[in-house]
Parts: C-alpha cells; sequence; structure tokens
C-alpha cells in the first residue's frame, strides 16, 4: 500500500498557487517559446538549405523573422482556441500573399522549409502546452 503522505499532490507541486494562475504562466511561456524559440528554430532549419537556394529569399531585412513571429503567434492563439481547422487559413494568407514568387521554384522550395517549419513549431508547443495546461 502506497503511503498517501509520501505522495505529492498537485497543489503541493505549485506551492499552493491556485490553479488558475498555473495554467495562466503555462499559456504565456507555450507562447513565448512558440514565438520566439521557434524563430531559432527555423533559422536552424533554414541552415540546412545549400547557399544559393538561401540567397534568393530576398524578403526586405527581417521581414521574413518577422512574418514568422506572427505566424506563430497566430498559430499558437488558435491552438489554444482549439481552432485545429484555422491554422490552415494562415498557410493559405501567407501564399496568396507571395503567389507571383512561389513560381520560382528555388523561392519556392525556400519559403516551403521555412513555413512548414514555422508552422510545426508552433503546433507541437501548441499541443504541447494543452496537455501540461491540462494537468494542472
Amino acid at each position: 500500500m502506497t503511503n498517501l503522505l509520501l505522495t505529492p499532490t498537485l497543489a503541493s507541486l505549485h506551492g499552493g498557487l491556485p490553479p488558475e494562475f498555473i495554467k495562466m504562466l503555462i499559456y504565456i511561456i507555450g507562447f513565448l517559446v512558440a514565438v520566439f524559440a521557434g524563430m531559432l528554430f527555423v533559422q536552424e532549419v533554414l541552415k540546412l538549405i545549400p547557399t544559393p537556394l538561401a540567397k534568393k529569399g530576398g524578403n526586405a531585412k527581417g521581414a521574413g523573422r518577422l512574418i514568422g513571429i506572427f505566424e506563430r503567434a497566430i498559430i499558437i492563439s488558435l491552438i489554444f482556441a482549439e481552432a485545429y481547422s484555422a491554422v490552415g487559413l494562415v498557410l493559405a494568407a501567407k501564399s496568396i500573399a507571395r503567389f507571383e514568387r512561389l513560381k520560382k521554384r528555388d523561392f519556392a522550395e525556400y519559403y516551403l522549409i521555412g513555413t512548414l517549419a514555422s508552422i510545426s513549431f508552433g503546433i507541437i508547443v501548441g499541443l504541447l502546452t494543452l496537455a501540461v495546461a491540462r494537468v494542472v
């Protein structure tokens, strides 16, 4: 028989703070990880692309990074709201904005790799955050 006095309760693990407060912190941390650590993740993924292809990205300085930040912020917000089907709208809107440039194969591949890395990171962090928040 397990000694109940030695089994930590959820309340003792978070110092007696209200569960709503802990959930809010979990969501804030998940949001920040998705948005800013996602930027580092995408940068590392894009470093794997051969140099000539990477140089053809041709965005205004920092525009791609800023777009990625907003993209992941929107995606993780949609995941937190459990509006999973709306995530596809982010990809569609981004593709419409780049439609003409997507006709160039080099740009299309670079764009697709960066976008999929960004969206995947946002979705994974969002789902993990939801799972952790449900435990509290």
